[in-house]
């Protein structure tokens, strides 16, 4: 099979196309052929990071049709079309994941190729109102919205969410689950036009973050209560901001760190006003079947960025990083 393996990590990093052997399917396994796979964030950390061993296949999101099925499988077959739930070993509490968790991609052999082994119990039905493109472009970054909005934030009729950074591949998703489920969504950004069009995804509105003033006017745009949840990627200098953009008994949801791993909060600013802080990373097996489900029947579909093919590894990593990209990056292998 051919795959786009990462050869060299680091500040100057390297894709290369190998031809390996197919993989085969321990029991309780299945290979999947795949026909289209996406890039994350997490890609990006791993492809700049020099302790990355390599090679090695990156990728975590993935769809196509089930090509060998291990011993002891039961209810999946070859030719079944699939999307592939990135998250692994999650057992069994919902409340957050085990010790065993971990994501496809490394260390594992991902998806940036035309084969893929993983557990059976990782996959799923691919929705049948999705494209190939987007079914690729959702479990990773959906799953993590799903959970922070859905779980964390409690989006619901009624209730005001805020998106930090909208214009990323998850913010989007964030976006468009809190709409679809009756929120009242607002979002920031750096750029008028990504807020312009988290608008046509069913934002109420956005604020430039650049702006110091921005938590102010979220409180001016909502009658001065604030937001009930801030869905936040940023961290950093940006959590002391969207503290002050909650309302009281709010929750700041965040699941990244891409504008610096420390932050200083006032720490009345949390229990004086009865605000929570939760950390939350990818979901559970059942929350992948709810948005899976909620995908069947929604009218929404994934912001796409752009395709390429495996060949073009290169420019896709590249465009990932364009500070214009407006939702994800897709491959299109097969």
């Amino acid at each position: 099979m051919r795959t786009a393996r990462l050869t060299v990590a680091g500040s100057e990093p390297r894709f290369e196309l190998h031809e390996l052997a197919d993989p085969t399917p321990a029991a309780g396994e299945v290979v999947v052929e795949l026909v289209t796979a996406a890039l994350n964030r997490r890609d990006w950390w791993l492809w700049r990071a020099p302790s990355t061993p390599v090679p090695v296949t990156l990728g975590s999101d993935g769809a196509g049709r089930v090509a060998l099925v291990g011993a002891g499988v039961r209810g999946i077959s070859p030719g079944d079309e699939v999307v592939i739930n990135p998250a692994l070993g999650w057992g069994d509490d919902e409340g957050s994941g085990s010790e065993a968790f971990d994501i496809l991609g490394s260390p594992t052999e991902g998806t940036f190729a035309e084969r893929v082994v993983v557990p059976a119990s990782n996959v799923h039905a691919k929705p049948a109102a999705l494209s190939w493109e987007e079914a690729a472009a959702f479990p990773l970054a959906g799953l993590t919205a799903w959970r922070a909005v859905v779980t964390c934030a409690r989006a619901a009729a009624g209730r005001r969410v805020l998106v930090t950074g909208g214009g990323s591949g998850v913010s989007t998703f964030c976006v468009q689950i809190a709409h679809a489920l009756g929120a009242e969504v607002w979002v920031t950004s750096g750029d008028d036009a990504k807020i312009a069009r988290c608008i046509a995804l069913g934002a109420r509105g956005g604020f430039r973050y650049s702006d110091p003033e921005w938590p102010a006017q979220v409180l001016a745009a909502t009658g001065g209560a604030g937001v009930h949840a801030v869905v936040d990627s940023f961290g950093g200098a940006g959590w002391a901001q969207a503290l002050d953009a909650l309302a009281r008994g709010g929750v700041l949801v965040n699941y990244g760190d891409t504008g610096g791993d420390e932050a200083t909060i006032p720490v009345a600013g949390i229990y004086w006003q009865w605000r929570s802080l939760v950390g939350t990373t990818m979901g559970s097996p059942s929350e992948f079947r709810a948005l899976c489900d909620h995908l069947t029947a929604a009218a929404w579909r994934p912001a796409i960025d752009s395709v390429h093919s495996l060949e073009d590894i290169s420019a896709a990593a590249h465009r990932l990083t364009a500070p214009s990209r407006f939702g994800k990056v897709v491959l299109r292998i097969a």
